[in-house]
Protein backbone atom coordinates (compact mmCIF):
# COMPACT_ATOMS: atom_id res chain seq x y z
CA UNK A 1 0.00 0.00 0.00
CA UNK A 2 2.79 2.65 0.78
CA UNK A 3 4.65 1.40 -2.66
CA UNK A 4 1.42 2.85 -4.47
CA UNK A 5 0.82 5.98 -2.46
CA UNK A 6 4.75 6.24 -3.32
CA UNK A 7 3.96 5.75 -7.12
CA UNK A 8 1.47 7.94 -6.94
CA UNK A 9 2.97 10.82 -5.40
CA UNK A 10 5.90 10.33 -8.14
CA UNK A 11 3.23 10.08 -11.29
CA UNK A 12 1.75 13.52 -9.93
CA UNK A 13 5.39 15.04 -9.42
CA UNK A 14 5.94 13.66 -12.99
CA UNK A 15 2.94 15.88 -14.15
CA UNK A 16 3.61 18.92 -12.43
CA UNK A 17 7.00 19.18 -14.07
CA UNK A 18 5.95 18.43 -17.33
CA UNK A 19 2.84 21.09 -16.47
CA UNK A 20 5.50 23.73 -15.63
CA UNK A 21 7.66 22.74 -18.52
CA UNK A 22 5.10 23.32 -21.25
CA UNK A 23 3.71 26.45 -19.25
CA UNK A 24 7.02 28.18 -19.39
CA UNK A 25 7.24 27.68 -23.33
CA UNK A 26 3.41 28.71 -23.23
CA UNK A 27 4.18 32.17 -21.85
CA UNK A 28 6.41 32.71 -24.66
CA UNK A 29 4.18 31.44 -26.95
CA UNK A 30 0.57 32.37 -25.90
CA UNK A 31 -0.71 31.60 -29.31
CA UNK A 32 0.09 28.39 -29.54
CA UNK A 33 -3.43 26.61 -28.52
CA UNK A 34 -1.66 22.93 -29.13
CA UNK A 35 0.92 23.94 -25.37
CA UNK A 36 -2.98 25.37 -24.00
CA UNK A 37 -4.50 22.24 -24.46
CA UNK A 38 -1.45 19.74 -23.27
CA UNK A 39 -1.41 21.84 -20.38
CA UNK A 40 -5.09 21.72 -19.73
CA UNK A 41 -5.22 17.52 -20.34
CA UNK A 42 -2.36 17.75 -17.75
CA UNK A 43 -4.30 19.65 -15.06
CA UNK A 44 -7.60 17.39 -15.94
CA UNK A 45 -5.82 14.13 -15.20
CA UNK A 46 -3.63 15.99 -11.75
CA UNK A 47 -7.21 16.69 -10.57
CA UNK A 48 -8.52 13.75 -10.96
CA UNK A 49 -5.09 12.02 -9.32
CA UNK A 50 -6.05 14.08 -6.73
CA UNK A 51 -9.94 13.47 -6.26
CA UNK A 52 -8.48 10.02 -5.87
CA UNK A 53 -6.10 10.81 -3.19
CA UNK A 54 -8.89 12.03 -1.35
CA UNK A 55 -11.47 9.88 -1.29
CA UNK A 56 -8.25 7.35 -0.30
CA UNK A 57 -7.77 9.13 2.92
CA UNK A 58 -11.42 9.88 3.48
CA UNK A 59 -11.95 6.15 3.33
CA UNK A 60 -9.48 5.53 5.96
CA UNK A 61 -10.18 8.51 7.66
CA UNK A 62 -13.79 7.26 8.28
CA UNK A 63 -12.39 3.48 9.46
CA UNK A 64 -10.03 5.58 12.27
CA UNK A 65 -12.99 8.14 13.32
CA UNK A 66 -14.68 4.52 14.12
CA UNK A 67 -11.89 3.12 16.32
CA UNK A 68 -12.21 4.50 19.47
CA UNK A 69 -15.75 3.50 19.50
CA UNK A 70 -14.08 -0.01 19.52
CA UNK A 71 -11.22 0.32 21.81
CA UNK A 72 -13.33 0.12 25.36
CA UNK A 73 -14.43 -3.14 23.94
CA UNK A 74 -11.23 -4.04 23.25
CA UNK A 75 -9.77 -2.70 26.19
CA UNK A 76 -11.96 -5.14 28.93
Amino acid sequence: MLEAAIEEKRKREELKAKRDLLFERYLKHPMDTRLALEIKIIDDQLAVDTKQAKGKTCSRNEVLSKLPLLAPSIAK
